[in-house]
């Protein structure tokens, strides 16, 4: 091509005059803006300005004005086209700018009515339709016009010009930033694809938002002339949290739409937003696949816009209407250009030159249109984008009569089918000829072909229209393997830095971090309540939206001075979480794994980790504990839980993440600094005229103490605050008090009624808790089922309703939940009285030191508890308060004021709140709300979850980060369900923090303690699936019902105990406890109880993980060990392999004795630990108390490291030879010893090495163990053998189990999860269309509607599909249903000449027939006497499935019956050995149903003879289903 001047300039003036007649002329003089046509046709009114089309629109004259920079334009036409694009742009800033309030209004509300206009009077600019009046929430549009204003103004095409246009344009950034989570009606303004006005989360809109939120963060409106006062600022949690949501839904558009083509705008041209190539490539196929034609794209499958078939009198669609435009939707030229866009700016020469070919055809030549814009018609109200309403206002006075020059080429909107030809395109699909319609050209697809051909005449560069260089997202190197996350540990005061070096962990204060400034999250949300602030404008600036890890993670400079501000999940708050380090130390992985995925930006990030008294100080020692109470977990394991955690940063890695620990000062040259300028001359810092105290979070401070010298000079008021004192706290707890009211920046001045903020350490009114008789403690007052208890609660409490089983979600009744009501959930309490004078009796014998009486109650409650108990009859010994029942008022507050015992305390307080209220005055101890404060502190310290938990349920406490983690789980497409059964409400939006807690109290209602729980549940699951989204992968939707009765099933199996006490044992357990450590699937700073205390998040975490868990139990196990002190080399290695696949142990071994215990018939890792018996005999007294727990027969692991002699106490040495050890006398101090015992085995006879300190190492000691034979002596001895229901691994109870119990649990985590094989739901579009309808019991789903109205990969038939399998009650069961209709499609797919019999797919007879045939087979191969007892023990430890009326399984132990082994009489069983079975093999699952499937679903008849022989080889013959090829009769 030649490349002279005057042949370039040729070029482009033939461009010139296309534009100018196409675009330009068309462009208002006053307003700038350009009409989308001339025309009015029957599909709608064009002659208004919408915002997308004039952005697209005005591309083309940008676009050239380009290209005349490259030459040296002497006529102006490069000036006149720039500054044809700026007053366009502007005409658009002005309209928005006129709808300033509906910003201030949207920011806040994100509501439909608030949006801003998405078309504007082309003349004037004002608004042509209401409010109401049409579907104006276009968030696609206007993050179209940011993105476009970043690109122009990156390329020295500036479009802003005063201060006042800067704080709009910033207030559009806060305008979108929150598009993941707001529906709004999509590029083609119509939401639902059934056109009711429903808007939807779209990818098309998101995928804008991103790009916007990318293209205008740090850029300066006012170019290199600039200063730091107009610079936009976006905040990277919100542009991760838009990424994130695009990236979790492609290829999906939305909810309604499978796929859509205005998703090549995302993945291409012009934003460019997704990065991941694969998923790029992924969604471009899609497109190509499921909307290419000969004309164009489809926009979407069952568009009948424009369709002849389409009835334009109404403007929405029927449910059965949609089928009836499948196959001959209208297709648009408009998406070839989009596809030769995007092989240019990919060099792809191939892909532009075959849709230039299938374009070129289509242009229509512009001397063959009479009118160019459509002739003129009356408008008529349609179902497509540009429908118009009634009362209107005109844009366009007259048509435009400028032409383009003859011969140019035009592109028309759509192609459509002629109506004579609809049925030959429907069995044909691509082979009629279609018609364009009225509107040619369609400027939008016109600009698009412009830019296109001038690239493509290499006149444009990609570069030039992509200045920012979002084109190369795709191929920029993943950093997440390079990032580097810096931490800083900081103490909170010189003390607690000191205590901390004692145990080898070195801190900063915030006194030493100079010249770095130490804040609170919550002082960088007020710093940015100034960002884009006008009051001229009534814009109010940042909305107070809380700030996100990775915005924590940079510096921040203001004049010169930097500021570090703490991560929000270590914001001190009124929830209860925060006080358990385990979860800061489960959190605090998650958000490094977080931070490393999803950093960006130059420099590294930078986490400062707040230790505060708080959280390590201010504990008893084990001793003192035990000196009062039998040992059990405890609050001491968690403290060391986070110091091993943190001494476990200094090796460099931390769950995959590459850390640096160091000091603060030495990381300010490597880490990401960002300014924070803007606050200088914003209006708000006017007013206050002290940034730096803003920054420093004291900006509310002298608020704050004018509101607390108000409080202390009012009059004494029931409250927690400035009570008179009763007596002294014992010291435990005061110090926990005194170090909670510390001056830290860890305390946000937006919390000023935090529970801890206590002004005297020492103003409780209760008394202290003292346990009477230690000997009665088991799981909590829940479990008192008689006078041996740990307290006065009897036969119920707040766990129990008074008809003595649980309901609601924490129950194990299905009849339970189906009739659940507020009858139901009423609670009682009995007391007996005597234990209260018991209780007299100690603290009158001084046991309970530091506590000062109150003459006057101790007389009064002693005196009512005896004259109750002189009854002859002994009638008021017992005392039952019943909730809401106001009759025993009097008595229970005698019982409180003389109480001693907490769990009775809280059970009181629960009874009184429900009968007077929270400001009810209970003597002179204050109001029920101040001591309902009073007992959460106290609990909160003993780590008495159930107490904490019931409290908080009463007192309906919220967890401030609830919102954010919620709204995680809603961007990754897993929308939340709370509450069950009709009472299950499921949220598809994030919701405001008052809105959601209004929710999740109403719906969570059956028990006090579950609204908090599932606060827990769904914090730790958004925390989680930030860090590991894989987890949630066959997950539809997070429904909290379903995910408390997998951890219900998990406690069960771990613990052989009944559903009721698995419910108490997760209410008992810490907020993040010992659940996934039991399985070996998280990491184990400290050992916690063998036990297992589950908590919610240890639960939720293991119930993700059970997809792989179906496998056989391992037959032996090797084990390594070596040990070297500290000047042999200081480590201690621990290897293990199960059948020689190496074990991964995720320990950390610290200091002192390092303790690894593993079941001994599966090999599974039960616990690990680490005991610095270096540093302190309380840890040889812990390793001590673990070893007793340790069960006969559990092989436990010792290796020393460093020095484990100078206080090793004598009963430690003990407990090691309880192991086995015989050498353990002779270890002093750093000395190196190892070994690998058993519990109970004699002193001497286990492997063990030891070496003096100046010897070296230990030599490696290996011990293989023989798992099978283990397991086989264990069955022999089977039922005489005590130590089998024992043993809390549960291999014992499921060693006769097909696969021991591993594909059981699996399948009832699955099922309980909801979880579905890739292409389940498109699977079972395909034989719910083959069939009548699939019928599960009672409940049947049909093929009409279901089909017609729902194409096979839309989100709406998945959701259908997944509320239909929920009327299986019995989580295994579900699983079941799915693997059957699997089962069916692939003898469906793979023999498409065989047919479904006529009538339903009756899922539960397929089942029910396989189960049989299993049993059948099954039951000829035991010995029946052996399978009666074992039996017996299995069903007596856990639940076995039974069929309810409805055909699906319910939750009920059952025995065999005796010796009848018929499968009538034994089906519980036969279905629970069957639900154990695995999938793939002649055995498994998909063998038996398929058998069954062809028996009674498929019309074999037609085979004649062999339809017998058909059915008995259906598992490798007809269906195929374990993967081989059909044998050739199955095709004959």
């Amino acid at each position: 091509m030649p490349s002279s001047r005057r042949y370039i300039k040729d070029r482009l003036d033939k461009y010139y005059e296309e534009v100018s007649a196409i675009i330009l002329s068309r462009q208002n003089h006053a307003t700038g803006l350009i009409p989308a046509s001339t025309a009015v046709t029957t599909h709608g009114d064009y002659r208004d300005a919408w915002i997308r089309d004039n952005v697209y629109s005005i591309m083309a004259a940008w676009g050239l004005a380009l290209a005349y920079r490259r030459i040296d334009d002497d006529e102006g036409r490069a000036y006149e086209l720039e500054h044809a694009t700026i007053k366009c742009m502007r005409g658009i800033l002005f309209a928005y700018m006129r709808q300033a309030h509906k910003v201030e209004q949207f920011k806040h509300s994100q509501h439909i009515e608030h949006a801003l206009h998405a078309k504007f009077n082309t003349a004037t600019g004002d608004t042509v339709v209401g409010d109401k009046e049409w579907g104006h929430l276009q968030i696609d549009a206007t993050s179209l016009f940011l993105l476009q204003l970043a690109q122009m103004t990156a390329a020295g095409t500036l479009v802003i010009f005063t201060m006042d246009e800067v704080h709009f344009i910033q207030n559009l950034v806060f305008y979108i930033e929150r598009g993941y989570r707001t529906p709004d009606y999509g590029i083609w303004e119509r939401g639902n694809k059934m056109n009711h006005g429903t808007p939807e989360l779209n990818s098309s809109s998101i995928g804008m938002v991103v790009a916007a939120l990318q293209a205008i963060n740090g850029l300066n409106l006012f170019g290199s002339r600039g200063g730091p006062s107009s610079v936009i600022y976006v905040l990277p949690d919100e542009i991760t949290r838009n990424y994130t949501t695009l990236h979790s839904s492609l290829p999906r558009e939305s909810n309604s739409k499978e796929v859509d083509a205005a998703v090549l705008s995302v993945i291409s041209f012009p934003a460019f937003a997704v990065s991941d190539s694969k998923l790029i490539t992924r969604t471009r196929n899609e497109i190509v696949k499921k909307l290419g034609g000969r004309h164009g794209f489809k926009r979407f499958l069952r568009d009948g816009h424009q369709t002849l078939l389409e009835d334009t009198s109404r403007l929405h669609y029927d449910a059965h209407e949609l089928k009836i435009f499948e196959g001959i939707e209208c297709e648009w030229p408009l998406f070839y250009t989009y596809m030769i866009l995007d092989g240019l700016f990919r060099d792809d020469n191939k892909q532009v030159n075959e849709y230039r070919g299938l374009l070129e055809p289509l242009l229509v030549d512009s001397s063959f249109v009479s009118s160019p814009g459509g002739h003129v018609a009356p408008p008529t109200p349609s179902k497509g984008n540009r429908s118009s309403q009634s009362g209107r206002r005109s844009s366009v006075a007259r048509k435009l009569n400028n032409r383009p020059p003859s011969g140019t080429k035009l592109v028309p909107e759509l192609y459509i089918v002629p109506k004579e030809k609809i049925n030959e395109e429907k069995e044909n699909p691509g082979s009629v000829k279609r018609f364009a319609n009225e509107n040619v050209p369609l400027v939008w697809a016109q600009s698009l072909y412009i830019l296109g051909s001038l690239i493509q005449d290499d006149l444009l560069s990609p570069a030039e229209l992509d200045p920012l260089g979002r084109r190369l997202l795709p191929f920029r190197p993943k950093q997440g393997s390079e990032v580097v996350v810096q931490i800083v540990l900081l103490a909170e005061s010189p003390e607690l830095q000191a205590k901390l070096a004692t145990f080898g962990l070195e801190t900063q204060t915030m006194e030493t971090c100079s010249p770095v400034h130490i804040s609170p999250p919550s002082a960088l949300r007020d710093a940015y309540l100034s960002l884009g602030e006008s009051a001229k404008l009534g814009l109010s600036g940042r909305p107070r939206r809380p700030i996100g890890t990775l915005s924590t993670s940079k510096l921040y400079r203001c004049q010169g001075r930097l500021y570090a501000f703490l991560p929000h999940f270590m914001d001190k708050e009124e929830f209860y979480l925060v006080s358990d380090n385990n979860y800061l130390v489960s959190v605090l992985e998650q958000e490094l794994a977080f931070v490393k995925n999803h950093w960006w930006y130059p420099g590294r990030p930078t986490m400062v980790v707040m230790l505060t008294n708080q959280m390590i100080g201010g504990l008893r020692s084990s001793k003192e504990l035990a000196s009062n109470q039998r040992w059990r977990y405890n609050h001491r394991d968690s403290k060391r839980n986070l110091l091993n955690f943190m001494m476990s940063l200094r090796s460099g890695m931390c769950g995959g993440v590459r850390v640096r620990v160091g000091r603060l000062s030495e990381m300010i040259n490597s880490s990401c600094i960002e300014s924070l300028d803007f606050l200088v001359s914003s209006e708000a810092m006017g007013e206050t005229e002290d940034w730096h105290a803003v920054l420093k979070g004291e900006w509310h401070q002298p608020l704050l103490k004018k509101l607390q010298t108000e409080l202390v000079a009012q009059p004494p008021t029931p409250s927690v605050r400035g009570r008179s004192l009763r007596r002294k706290s014992s010291g435990d707890i005061s110090g926990f008090l005194a170090s909670s009211i510390t001056k830290s920046p860890l305390k946000s001045p937006y919390y000023t009624e935090e529970p801890f903020s206590f002004e005297d350490a020492d103003g409780f009114k209760l008394r202290e808790h003292i346990e009477v008789d230690m000997a009665k403690l088991e799981l909590g007052p829940a479990l008192g089922r008689d006078k041996d208890s740990r307290s006065p609660i009897r036969a119920h409490s707040s766990n129990r309703p008074a008809q003595s089983a649980l309901t609601g979600i924490l129950s194990n009744s299905i009849e339970a939940l189906e009739h659940n009501s507020p009858d139901s959930r009423r609670s009682s309490y009995t007391f007996d009285l005597n234990d209260f004078s018991k209780q007299k009796e100690v603290l009158k014998k001084g046991v309970s030191s530091g506590l000062s009486e109150d003459p006057a109650n101790e007389d009064r409650s002693a005196g009512a508890a005896t004259a109750k108990s002189s009854d002859p009859e002994n009638a008021l010994d017992m005392l039952t308060l019943t909730l809401h029942d106001p009759t025993h008022v009097e008595a229970a507050t005698d019982l409180l004021q003389s109480s001693t015992n907490i769990y009775d305390q809280i059970d009181l307080l629960h009874y009184l709140f429900s009968c007077c209220g929270l400001e009810h005055r209970i003597g002179n101890l204050g109001n029920i709300q101040s001591l309902l404060e009073e007992v959460y502190v106290k609990a909160m310290q003993m780590k008495e979850w159930s107490i904490v938990r019931q409290v908080a349920g009463i007192l309906k406490k919220m967890v401030n980060s609830l919102t954010i983690n919620v709204a995680d789980l809603l961007i990754r497409g897993k929308p939340v369900a709370v509450g069950f059964g009709a009472n299950e409400y499921f949220i598809t939006n994030p919701l405001s923090p008052e809105a959601l807690s209004a929710l999740i109290y109403k719906h969570c209602a059956s028990d006090v303690r579950e609204a908090p729980l599932v606060q827990e549940l769904l914090t730790y699951l958004g925390s989680l699936i930030r860090s590991t989204p894989a987890l949630f992968d066959g997950i539809q939707r997070v429904r909290t019902y379903f995910f408390v009765i997998a951890m219900r099933e998990e406690i069960s199996r771990l613990k052989g105990c009944d559903e009721e006490e698995a419910v108490e044992h997760l209410m008992q357990g810490s907020i993040h406890s010992s659940a996934d450590v039991a399985l070996g699937l998280s990491t184990s700073y400290r050992w916690r109880n063998i036990q297992v205390q589950g908590g919610a998040e240890a639960e939720a975490k293991n119930v993700l993980k059970m997809s792989t868990s179906g496998v056989a139990l391992p037959s032996q196990i090797t084990i390594s060990v070596q040990s070297a002190g500290f000047s042999a080399g200081n480590f201690s290695s621990v290897d293990l392999s199960r059948d020689g696949v190496p074990a991964p142990l995720s320990a950390i071994f610290g200091r002192g004795l390092n303790v690894v215990v593993i079941d001994p018939l599966d090999g599974a890792i039960i616990e690990s630990a680490s005991f610095d018996t270096h540093i302190s005999s309380e840890e040889a007294y812990e390793f001590v108390k673990m070893i007793e727990w340790v069960e006969s027969g559990v092989i436990v692991i010792v290796v020393a490291k460093d020095d484990c002699a100078e206080n090793l106490t004598e009963p430690a040495r003990a407990a090691c030879e309880s192991l086995g050890s015989g050498k353990i006398r002779e270890v002093r101090y750093r000395d190196s010893w190892c070994l690998i015992g058993e519990k109970g085995a004699e002193m001497g006879t286990m492997p063990e090495e030891h070496n003096q300190s100046n010897l070296g190492a230990t030599a490696l000691i290996t011990r293989t163990i023989d798992l099978v034979s283990r397991r086989k002596k264990m069955l022999a001895s089977f039922p005489a053998n005590s130590q089998m229901r024992l043993l809390t691994s549960g291999a014992a109870a499921n060693m006769m189990m097909p696969s021991n119990g591993r594909w059981l649990r699996r399948r009832k985590n699955d099922g309980a999860l909801n979880r579905v094989p890739p292409e389940f739901y498109p699977k079972v579009w395909k034989v719910l269309s083959k069939c009548h309808g699939i019928v599960i019991g009672r409940e049947f789903l049909p093929r009409d509607p279901t089909i017609s109205e729902k194409t096979p990969e839309e989100f709406n038939f998945a959701l259908q599909v997944e509320s239909y399998l929920d009327v299986i009650r019995d989580p295994a069961e579900r699983q079941l249903a799915v693997e059957c209709l699997m089962v069916v499609s692939r003898i469906a797919e793979r023999n498409p000449e065989i047919q479904i019999n006529r009538g339903p797919l009756d899922l539960m007879k397929i089942i029910r027939d396989a189960v049989s045939q299993f049993w059948t087979k099954w039951i000829g191969t035991q010995n029946p006497a052996h399978v009666a007892a074992f039996s017996a023990n299995v069903e007596s430890r856990t639940q076995s499935p039974r069929p309810n009326e409805s055909g699906s399984a319910n939750s009920s132990a059952s025995n065999l019956a005796g010796p009848d082994l018929s499968f009538e009489k034994n089906e519980r069983f036969a279905r629970r050995l069957f639900f154990d079975l695995e999938q793939e093999g002649k055995e498994g699952t998909m063998a038996y149903l398929a058998k069954s499937s062809v028996r009674i679903s498929f019309d074999v008849g037609w085979l004649g003879d062999m339809a017998a022989g058909h059915e008995d080889e259906a598992d490798d013959g007809l269906c195929d289903v374990l993967g081989r090829k059909p044998r050739a009769s199955t095709v004959e």
